[in-house]
Protein backbone atom coordinates (compact mmCIF):
# COMPACT_ATOMS: atom_id res chain seq x y z
CA UNK A 1 0.00 0.00 0.00
CA UNK A 2 0.99 3.39 -1.06
CA UNK A 3 2.05 5.41 2.24
CA UNK A 4 -1.06 7.87 4.22
CA UNK A 5 -0.10 10.95 5.33
CA UNK A 6 -3.70 12.81 7.45
CA UNK A 7 -2.77 16.08 8.24
CA UNK A 8 -5.50 17.68 10.81
CA UNK A 9 -6.20 21.26 11.53
CA UNK A 10 -8.58 22.31 14.76
CA UNK A 11 -9.11 25.20 16.54
CA UNK A 12 -9.40 25.53 20.66
CA UNK A 13 -11.20 28.20 22.24
CA UNK A 14 -8.81 27.94 24.96
CA UNK A 15 -5.25 27.05 25.91
CA UNK A 16 -4.64 23.67 26.25
CA UNK A 17 -1.64 22.57 28.96
CA UNK A 18 0.54 19.15 28.18
CA UNK A 19 3.32 17.82 30.23
CA UNK A 20 6.27 18.18 28.43
CA UNK A 21 5.66 17.43 25.06
CA UNK A 22 2.13 17.64 22.41
CA UNK A 23 3.56 14.37 20.56
CA UNK A 24 2.56 12.10 23.87
CA UNK A 25 -1.03 13.76 23.65
CA UNK A 26 -1.02 13.12 19.76
CA UNK A 27 -0.38 9.75 20.01
CA UNK A 28 -3.19 9.09 22.58
CA UNK A 29 -5.59 10.72 20.06
CA UNK A 30 -4.05 7.92 17.69
CA UNK A 31 -5.00 5.23 19.98
CA UNK A 32 -8.80 7.04 20.76
CA UNK A 33 -9.35 6.92 17.25
CA UNK A 34 -8.62 3.40 16.52
CA UNK A 35 -10.50 2.15 19.62
CA UNK A 36 -13.59 3.92 17.71
CA UNK A 37 -13.32 1.36 15.13
CA UNK A 38 -10.99 -1.79 16.41
CA UNK A 39 -10.69 -2.11 19.94
CA UNK A 40 -8.13 -5.54 19.02
CA UNK A 41 -6.18 -3.44 16.82
CA UNK A 42 -5.46 -0.47 19.05
CA UNK A 43 -4.61 -3.46 21.79
CA UNK A 44 -2.34 -5.38 18.84
CA UNK A 45 -0.74 -1.65 18.63
CA UNK A 46 0.14 -1.54 22.00
CA UNK A 47 1.60 -4.90 23.04
CA UNK A 48 3.52 -5.04 18.89
CA UNK A 49 7.33 -4.95 20.20
CA UNK A 50 8.47 -3.92 16.54
CA UNK A 51 8.46 -1.24 14.62
CA UNK A 52 5.42 1.05 14.58
CA UNK A 53 3.58 0.68 11.28
CA UNK A 54 2.32 4.69 12.16
CA UNK A 55 4.29 8.00 13.02
CA UNK A 56 2.88 11.35 14.47
CA UNK A 57 4.27 14.85 14.42
CA UNK A 58 3.54 16.83 17.58
CA UNK A 59 0.82 19.70 17.81
CA UNK A 60 2.26 23.04 15.42
CA UNK A 61 0.89 26.62 15.73
CA UNK A 62 1.57 29.16 13.15
CA UNK A 63 3.90 31.68 14.37
CA UNK A 64 7.29 32.64 12.49
CA UNK A 65 6.94 29.38 10.99
CA UNK A 66 4.90 26.54 11.93
CA UNK A 67 6.42 25.69 15.57
CA UNK A 68 6.23 23.03 17.12
CA UNK A 69 4.10 22.68 20.82
CA UNK A 70 5.96 21.31 23.88
CA UNK A 71 4.06 22.95 27.17
CA UNK A 72 1.46 24.85 26.39
CA UNK A 73 -1.01 25.17 23.13
CA UNK A 74 -2.23 28.75 23.42
CA UNK A 75 -6.21 29.08 21.74
CA UNK A 76 -6.77 29.27 18.22
CA UNK A 77 -5.73 27.10 15.19
CA UNK A 78 -3.24 24.23 15.55
CA UNK A 79 -2.00 21.28 13.34
CA UNK A 80 -0.67 17.45 13.40
CA UNK A 81 -0.10 14.57 11.05
CA UNK A 82 -0.73 10.96 11.58
CA UNK A 83 1.14 8.98 8.95
CA UNK A 84 -0.02 4.98 8.26
CA UNK A 85 2.44 2.24 7.13
CA UNK A 86 -0.55 -0.27 7.50
CA UNK A 87 -3.63 -1.51 5.45
CA UNK A 88 -5.39 -2.15 8.05
CA UNK A 89 -4.69 1.25 9.72
CA UNK A 90 -5.77 2.49 6.04
CA UNK A 91 -9.07 1.04 6.20
CA UNK A 92 -9.89 1.76 9.86
CA UNK A 93 -9.53 5.51 9.17
CA UNK A 94 -11.42 5.63 6.06
CA UNK A 95 -14.49 4.25 7.46
CA UNK A 96 -13.92 6.80 10.16
CA UNK A 97 -12.68 9.92 8.64
CA UNK A 98 -14.38 9.97 4.88
CA UNK A 99 -18.08 9.54 6.39
CA UNK A 100 -17.89 12.82 8.15
CA UNK A 101 -18.70 11.80 11.24
CA UNK A 102 -15.96 12.91 13.12
CA UNK A 103 -15.90 16.84 13.79
CA UNK A 104 -14.02 17.73 16.66
CA UNK A 105 -11.12 15.60 18.45
CA UNK A 106 -9.94 15.73 22.07
CA UNK A 107 -6.80 16.75 23.14
CA UNK A 108 -5.82 16.45 27.43
CA UNK A 109 -9.26 16.30 28.07
CA UNK A 110 -10.26 19.08 25.90
CA UNK A 111 -12.34 19.44 22.97
CA UNK A 112 -11.32 20.65 19.75
CA UNK A 113 -13.36 22.05 16.22
CA UNK A 114 -11.76 20.17 13.56
CA UNK A 115 -11.63 22.37 10.69
CA UNK A 116 -9.88 20.25 7.93
CA UNK A 117 -8.55 16.98 7.16
CA UNK A 118 -5.60 16.84 4.07
CA UNK A 119 -4.83 13.40 2.94
CA UNK A 120 -2.02 12.77 1.03
CA UNK A 121 0.10 9.58 -0.25
CA UNK A 122 3.72 8.07 -0.88
CA UNK A 123 4.55 5.99 -3.78
CA UNK A 124 7.74 4.59 -2.51
CA UNK A 125 8.28 3.04 -5.90
CA UNK A 126 8.51 6.30 -7.84
CA UNK A 127 11.10 7.55 -4.73
CA UNK A 128 12.97 5.37 -5.94
CA UNK A 129 12.64 6.16 -9.43
CA UNK A 130 12.56 9.82 -9.44
CA UNK A 131 16.02 10.07 -7.19
CA UNK A 132 18.65 12.30 -7.77
CA UNK A 133 22.07 11.92 -7.18
CA UNK A 134 22.52 14.85 -4.47
CA UNK A 135 26.48 15.57 -3.16
CA UNK A 136 25.52 17.47 -0.11
CA UNK A 137 22.19 17.72 1.92
CA UNK A 138 20.81 19.55 4.86
CA UNK A 139 18.09 17.60 7.43
CA UNK A 140 16.43 19.83 9.60
CA UNK A 141 15.43 17.75 12.94
CA UNK A 142 12.62 19.71 13.97
CA UNK A 143 11.35 17.90 16.93
CA UNK A 144 13.77 15.78 19.22
CA UNK A 145 15.58 12.91 17.93
CA UNK A 146 17.81 10.11 19.29
CA UNK A 147 18.61 6.96 18.11
CA UNK A 148 19.73 3.71 19.64
CA UNK A 149 23.09 2.57 19.76
CA UNK A 150 24.23 -1.24 20.85
CA UNK A 151 27.82 -2.84 22.33
CA UNK A 152 27.73 -4.03 18.60
CA UNK A 153 27.75 -0.38 17.16
CA UNK A 154 30.27 0.80 19.75
CA UNK A 155 32.56 -2.46 18.74
CA UNK A 156 32.21 -1.18 14.97
CA UNK A 157 33.16 2.04 15.81
CA UNK A 158 36.17 0.97 18.01
CA UNK A 159 37.46 -2.46 16.66
CA UNK A 160 40.60 -3.12 18.79
CA UNK A 161 38.72 -2.47 21.88
CA UNK A 162 38.16 -5.08 24.30
CA UNK A 163 34.95 -6.55 23.72
CA UNK A 164 32.25 -6.04 25.77
CA UNK A 165 29.13 -8.67 26.53
CA UNK A 166 26.10 -7.04 27.03
CA UNK A 167 24.35 -8.16 30.08
CA UNK A 168 21.00 -8.71 28.16
CA UNK A 169 20.68 -9.46 24.30
CA UNK A 170 18.88 -6.21 23.23
CA UNK A 171 20.83 -4.13 25.61
CA UNK A 172 21.44 -0.39 23.76
CA UNK A 173 21.97 3.25 24.76
CA UNK A 174 19.80 6.08 23.56
CA UNK A 175 22.27 8.55 21.08
CA UNK A 176 20.79 12.12 20.75
CA UNK A 177 23.25 12.92 17.78
CA UNK A 178 22.90 13.11 14.41
CA UNK A 179 25.31 10.19 13.18
CA UNK A 180 25.12 9.77 9.55
CA UNK A 181 25.18 5.50 10.27
CA UNK A 182 22.57 5.37 12.92
CA UNK A 183 20.62 7.76 10.93
CA UNK A 184 20.59 5.46 7.72
CA UNK A 185 20.25 2.40 9.75
CA UNK A 186 17.05 3.75 10.74
CA UNK A 187 15.78 4.60 7.78
CA UNK A 188 16.90 1.21 5.84
CA UNK A 189 14.86 -0.76 8.48
CA UNK A 190 11.47 1.20 8.31
CA UNK A 191 12.19 1.28 4.08
CA UNK A 192 12.30 -2.78 4.14
CA UNK A 193 9.69 -3.13 6.85
CA UNK A 194 7.10 -0.45 5.42
CA UNK A 195 8.19 0.70 1.74
CA UNK A 196 6.54 -2.16 -0.42
CA UNK A 197 8.27 -0.59 -3.02
CA UNK A 198 8.60 -2.93 -6.38
CA UNK A 199 11.85 -1.05 -7.68
CA UNK A 200 14.82 -2.61 -4.92
CA UNK A 201 17.61 -0.67 -3.45
CA UNK A 202 20.86 -2.35 -2.81
CA UNK A 203 20.21 -2.44 0.84
CA UNK A 204 22.96 -4.30 2.17
CA UNK A 205 25.96 -2.50 -0.07
CA UNK A 206 24.23 1.16 0.98
CA UNK A 207 24.74 0.10 4.67
CA UNK A 208 28.41 -0.74 3.79
CA UNK A 209 29.25 1.79 2.10
CA UNK A 210 27.59 4.37 4.71
CA UNK A 211 29.72 2.79 7.25
CA UNK A 212 32.96 2.95 5.64
CA UNK A 213 32.26 6.81 5.55
CA UNK A 214 30.29 7.57 2.45
CA UNK A 215 28.32 10.11 4.26
CA UNK A 216 29.73 12.63 6.65
CA UNK A 217 28.99 15.35 9.18
CA UNK A 218 29.91 18.91 7.75
CA UNK A 219 28.25 21.33 10.12
CA UNK A 220 25.73 22.76 12.20
CA UNK A 221 25.40 26.40 10.80
CA UNK A 222 23.06 27.38 13.66
CA UNK A 223 23.70 24.79 16.41
CA UNK A 224 21.91 21.80 17.44
CA UNK A 225 20.38 21.19 21.15
CA UNK A 226 19.12 18.91 22.94
CA UNK A 227 15.66 18.55 24.57
CA UNK A 228 14.42 16.58 27.39
CA UNK A 229 10.72 15.59 27.05
CA UNK A 230 8.46 13.96 29.96
CA UNK A 231 5.87 11.11 29.17
CA UNK A 232 4.18 10.88 31.88
CA UNK A 233 2.89 13.20 34.73
CA UNK A 234 3.54 10.73 37.22
CA UNK A 235 6.64 8.44 36.62
CA UNK A 236 10.01 9.21 35.69
CA UNK A 237 10.04 7.99 32.14
CA UNK A 238 11.72 10.59 29.79
CA UNK A 239 13.65 11.03 26.91
CA UNK A 240 16.32 13.23 25.69
CA UNK A 241 16.49 13.96 22.27
CA UNK A 242 18.03 16.80 19.60
CA UNK A 243 16.91 19.61 17.53
CA UNK A 244 18.23 21.95 14.85
CA UNK A 245 19.65 21.84 11.34
CA UNK A 246 22.66 19.71 10.43
CA UNK A 247 24.68 19.70 7.47
CA UNK A 248 26.15 16.58 5.44
CA UNK A 249 28.07 15.71 2.37
CA UNK A 250 28.81 12.79 0.11
CA UNK A 251 33.17 12.65 0.12
CA UNK A 252 34.55 12.55 -3.43
CA UNK A 253 36.78 9.66 -2.24
CA UNK A 254 33.96 7.52 -1.76
CA UNK A 255 31.29 8.94 -4.22
CA UNK A 256 28.57 6.81 -5.74
CA UNK A 257 25.86 8.08 -8.19
CA UNK A 258 24.26 5.12 -7.14
CA UNK A 259 24.57 5.24 -3.23
CA UNK A 260 23.96 8.94 -3.42
CA UNK A 261 20.29 8.44 -5.43
CA UNK A 262 19.41 6.06 -2.53
CA UNK A 263 20.44 8.91 0.31
CA UNK A 264 17.69 11.09 -1.55
CA UNK A 265 15.17 8.11 -1.52
CA UNK A 266 15.39 6.92 2.04
CA UNK A 267 15.34 10.89 3.13
CA UNK A 268 12.24 11.80 1.37
CA UNK A 269 10.94 8.44 2.90
CA UNK A 270 12.24 9.53 6.06
CA UNK A 271 9.70 13.02 5.94
CA UNK A 272 6.60 10.88 6.04
CA UNK A 273 7.88 7.81 8.65
CA UNK A 274 10.18 10.08 10.78
CA UNK A 275 13.64 8.47 12.44
CA UNK A 276 15.26 7.31 15.26
CA UNK A 277 13.12 6.05 18.33
CA UNK A 278 9.50 7.31 19.76
CA UNK A 279 8.17 7.93 16.19
CA UNK A 280 5.02 7.18 17.20
CA UNK A 281 4.49 10.13 19.41
CA UNK A 282 5.94 12.95 17.16
CA UNK A 283 10.04 11.91 18.06
CA UNK A 284 12.12 12.10 14.76
CA UNK A 285 10.92 14.22 12.57
CA UNK A 286 12.72 15.94 10.14
CA UNK A 287 12.71 17.93 6.64
CA UNK A 288 14.92 17.01 3.78
CA UNK A 289 16.80 19.80 2.08
CA UNK A 290 18.82 19.16 -1.13
CA UNK A 291 21.84 21.90 -1.03
CA UNK A 292 23.43 20.16 -3.33
CA UNK A 293 22.78 17.59 -6.64
CA UNK A 294 24.88 16.45 -9.79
Amino acid sequence: MPVERYTFTVYSDEPIEFQSYSGFAVRGLFFDLVKRVSRDKAEELHLRKKLAPYSTTPIEVLGSGWEVVYRRMCSGAARFSITLLDSDLSNIFKDLLFTGAVTSLTLKGRECRLVSIEYSQLDATKLVEEAKAVEKFAVRFRSPTYFRRTPVDVQKMFPSAKKIKAPTPNLYRSYPLPDPVLLFRSLLRLWRAFSGASTRIPANEFKEWVESGGVALSGYPDAIRTVRVYEHPTTNKWVVGFVGEVHFSLPKDLYSEKYAKVVDTLLRFGEYTNVGGGRSAGLGVIKYLDTGSE
